[in-house]
């Protein structure tokens, strides 16, 4: 499963983000404006499925009269169906292609967040470890301590050694020999016994050095904070809630897919959609809450950006609409 989010799309989203962050300076308000570009590209693709949804949902009688007239000829049933969708320029299938198209940027931005915290995290920790932990400032991001972690009451502000060692196996073709070499010289990574690993009382005592200087440690020694509250991960789930709940196109294109079969397979659709009004936000709160914060914020900016973007449309086509009416008045 490593291809769906370490593939070209995924090198091509952290290439992006490297760049504008150079224009930025700031990896939030990068992922922020790369989502809404992403999200206008895809505008015309979403219109046309919304267009697309209308015209299924206005030939819903015609549907239901041509089932009963063929109930006992499935096949001229099937025939009629597609004539009639031929006649009206109408594309079934149109309302599954935003989510085909939107799954492989998800797992790719998810790829790339990965790369970035890994090296982000690395670069912070080297920093620490050569010029000294009081010179280094982690990433806040309102709430959140550090940006490259996850936001919720459980997560460390800092990875520990097992983590920080899995970031560096899982993304060692984006970090340069150069990088390992010092991470070793530092005393942060050991090849030793021929297996690479992270001495965890060196790496430990770095850490702790960090949240020090940073306010984090208590005069005992001991940490005093989480890396954040689980706020993101739950304005993630709530956006996702809001996007599914007020689109009819996305909602209902399953609906008139299954009308065309018959009115159980219709009602078999209608209990699934409601189930997954409720399942894809839950699913997106824990996919968040277990992700970095960076992830957390494109889905959270994604989903709010697609119900924003929604209601405007809807909007303008209701601008539209009466102002048509009292023309022809």
């Amino acid at each position: 499963m490593d291809f769906l989010y370490n593939n070209f799309l995924s090198d091509f989203f952290s290439i992006c983000m490297n760049g504008l962050n150079s224009l930025f300076a700031d990896y939030a308000l990068t992922i922020v404006i790369l989502t809404i570009l992403i999200r206008l590209c895809l505008l015309p693709l979403d219109l046309k499925m919304r267009s697309n949804s209308a015209k299924m949902q206005a030939l819903g009688p015609e549907i239901q009269s041509l089932q009963k007239r063929y109930a006992n000829n499935p096949q001229q049933l099937q025939r009629k169906q597609q004539e009639l969708y031929r006649k009206m320029n109408v594309k079934p299938m149109l309302g599954c292609l935003p989510s085909l198209i939107q799954l492989p940027i998800l797992f790719a931005f998810f790829g790339a967040m990965r790369v970035l915290q890994s090296q982000q995290t690395v670069a912070l920790m080297l920093d620490a470890a050569q010029y000294g932990a009081s010179t280094v400032q982690l990433p806040e991001f309102f709430w959140v301590h550090n940006f490259w972690q996850p936001d919720n009451g459980m997560s460390n502000i800092l990875p520990n050694s097992t983590e920080f060692l899995s970031f560096i196996q899982q993304n060692s073709l984006y970090i340069t020999p150069q990088t390992m070499g010092l991470l070793q010289s530092k005393g942060l990574l050991d090849f030793s016994t021929g297996v690479m690993s992270v001495p965890d009382a060196t790496y430990t005592q770095l850490t702790t050095q960090i949240l020090q200087a940073n306010g984090f440690v208590d005069a005992a020694g001991k940490v005093t904070n989480y890396n954040g509250y689980f706020i993101l991960p739950a304005l993630a789930g709530v956006a996702l809630f809001l996007q599914q709940k007020f689109n009819p196109a996305a909602m209902n294109g399953g609906m008139n897919m299954a009308a065309s079969g018959g009115s159980e397979q219709a009602e078999a659709q209608g209990c699934t959609n409601k189930m997954m009004l409720w399942i894809f936000p839950i699913f997106s709160i824990w996919i968040c809450a277990t992700s970095n914060t960076a992830f957390a914020l494109y889905w959270f900016i994604s989903s709010l950006y697609a119900f924003t973007q929604m209601k405007l449309v809807d909007l303008i086509k209701k601008a539209r609409a009466k102002k048509k009416e009292v023309s022809v008045v």
